[in-house]
């Protein structure tokens, strides 16, 4: 994903340190026996620690160097270099320890690693990313849904568009248009269907011809706030992932369309993904089927 992971670990070593001079990625970039060859072939101890080489850390630092001969011509300059690198080291005045360099602070978390990466798998740009975000669902839903908004997800028509040889582009589902994502999540007779019984569910007066942008950004009729929003948003991601589940199930699994059970896919799914992150709240089942639309009330 471009995260520098490995590399972001900055060690910020005492002149006490253990640490070995030559071969431990200390300073540089790299072990300095690898940029200095030539040196360390000259290297009389070649396990010596920093405290062994290290006299004053006053400005600036006071080395002491074990030759097996003095360094001459391009040993002298890689000497030179060496010396010039060195001298831009701070030492640390307490005790060795670990810098990571992806954060202000410097300190790692996992949280902070998260954020990172979904900054990655949700890069800014006109289409405002921000409000693909919804903490009431799984990674994978965002990730989803942010993809459909891009008209990303492997639809036959995308997959066509890529070269790839199909023997048809039609709607697995339907066989009545081109399998394009508007059509596969939205308007193939069957994926409306289900969206009709859904919008019922929670008492709305059916989709009134949204488009995919629409639903996919939380559009939420008499919504009263933002976590009116969140949680209906909620609910139309998991019911665009699992039609696309369906369609996919049909695919690679012969599996039968079935919108009862669908249906069902989607009340008790939904209800798993939200209760288990709406904190502070807790949702009950049989309110939740019978009249979900009470959780728009909470404020």
């Amino acid at each position: 994903m471009g995260i520098p992971f490995i590399n972001s670990f900055i060690n910020k070593i005492s002149a006490a340190s253990t640490t070995k001079f030559w071969d431990d990625n200390w300073i540089g970039g790299n072990k300095l026996r690898i940029l200095f060859p030539r040196l360390f072939r000259l290297e009389a101890v070649k396990t010596a620690s920093i405290r062994d080489r290290v006299v004053a850390t006053a400005a600036p630092t006071l080395w002491k160097w074990d030759w097996d001969r003095t360094p001459t011509g391009r040993t002298l300059t890689e000497f030179d270099d060496m010396c010039s690198l060195l001298s831009g080291y701070n030492f640390d005045t307490v005790s060795d320890s670990v810098r990571w360099a992806l954060t202000n602070d410097g300190s790692f978390s996992v949280k902070a690693l998260c954020s990172l990466i979904d900054d990655h798998l949700h890069p800014g740009n006109s289409n405002n990313m921000a409000t693909m975000r919804n903490s009431l669902v799984p990674k994978k839903l965002e990730i989803f849904v942010w993809r459909a908004v891009q008209r990303r997800i492997p639809t036959r028509v995308n997959l066509d568009k890529r070269g790839i040889d199909l023997h048809s582009v039609r709607c697995p589902l339907c066989d009545d248009d081109l399998e394009s994502v508007e059509h596969a999540l939205i308007f193939c007779k069957h994926a409306f269907d289900l969206w009709e019984r859904v919008f019922i569910w929670w008492g709305f007066d059916g989709m009134n011809n949204l488009s995919i942008n629409e639903i996919l950004r939380g559009h939420c009729p008499n919504s009263t706030s933002n976590l009116d929003k969140k949680i209906w948003q909620a609910v139309e991601w998991a019911c665009s992932y699992l039609i696309w589940k369906n369609i996919n199930n049909k695919i690679f699994r012969d599996s039968s369309w079935n919108i009862q059970v669908a249906f069902n896919e989607i009340q008790s799914q939904s209800f798993e993904w939200i209760s288990h992150r709406l904190k502070g709240r807790k949702l009950n089942w049989l309110s939740w089927l019978n009249d979900p639309s009470v959780y728009l009330k909470i404020v």
